[in-house]
């Protein structure tokens, strides 16, 4: 009798788990399907409009995914997804925006975000994003850094340039007949050269005057200077022989340059 009543106890005590366990199922399920999978990294959407050109990079620290929204004077602009830790960088309409940041592990949707335990972070100074000069396109640098305490965010911004470098292709001219080098020879990169002498134009960096770059800037730049002094005109004499052009044409590159 007393072995009945214990395999009874079990057999309730059995059903009552099944049961609880059948309840909780359809709630899991539930939420598992309500929650949506995370999106990959990158742009999500640019309303604008405009043409995204202009560079924002953002370092984060790892252990939590990022959303990122641009807002500007027309209401949210641009949104983008990235992970904690990673690389990531993005191009970005022209104008004046506040960046908003909410981070998090368990991504839900656009509006319940992160779900209860999203930590928002609001960057206080809004940003520009605007061409400076000649063929400079100014972005920004954003580093997130985690509050040890509170566990909240804190950001440092940084300036990020794009430089429009102009450049002559084809063939260079060439003397018809060989004629020994004369006079001082550039070192370097012409590459280099012409970085340096497009950030110095921009008021980026200084040259040395008097150095190969300084001369270099002031006569052979393709862009170049109207306040310079004009080159007097330059004859030939029977022993030097004009220049054999051919044909040239011109580029222009954009490379990250600040």
């Amino acid at each position: 009798m007393v072995q009945d009543f214990a395999g009874l106890a079990w057999r309730r005590l059995a059903a009552g788990v099944l049961a609880g366990l059948f309840l909780c199922l359809p709630a899991a399920l539930a939420e598992q399907a309500d929650r949506q999978a995370a999106p990959r990294a990158g742009l999500m959407w640019n309303r604008t409009g405009l043409p995204a050109v202009f560079p924002l990079q953002v370092k984060s620290p790892a252990g939590a995914d990022y959303y990122l929204v641009l807002s500007g004077s027309g209401g949210d602009a641009l949104a983008a997804y990235f992970r904690g830790g990673a690389f990531f960088k993005v191009l970005v309409p022209p104008g004046r925006f506040k960046l908003r940041f909410a981070s998090g592990s368990e991504w839900q949707d656009e509006e319940r975000l992160f779900g209860p335990n999203t930590v928002v972070f609001d960057l206080p100074q809004v940003l520009e994003f605007a061409v400076r000069g000649a063929g400079l396109k100014a972005g920004h640098l954003v580093t997130l850094t985690r509050e040890s305490l509170s566990g909240g965010l804190r950001a440092e911004v940084k300036g990020q340039f794009v430089c429009q470098i102009a450049s002559l292709e084809g063939a260079e001219p060439s003397r018809i007949q060989a004629e020994p080098p004369r006079g001082f020879i550039l070192g370097g990169n012409m590459h280099a050269r012409a970085v340096l002498h497009l950030r110095w134009r921009l008021g980026l960096t200084g040259v040395e005057p008097g150095t190969p770059d300084a001369l270099w800037q002031r006569s052979l730049f393709v862009l170049g200077n109207p306040s310079l002094p004009r080159h007097l005109p330059q004859f030939f004499s029977p022993t030097q022989l004009p220049l054999q052009g051919g044909f040239r044409s011109y580029s222009v590159r954009s490379l990250y340059c600040g």
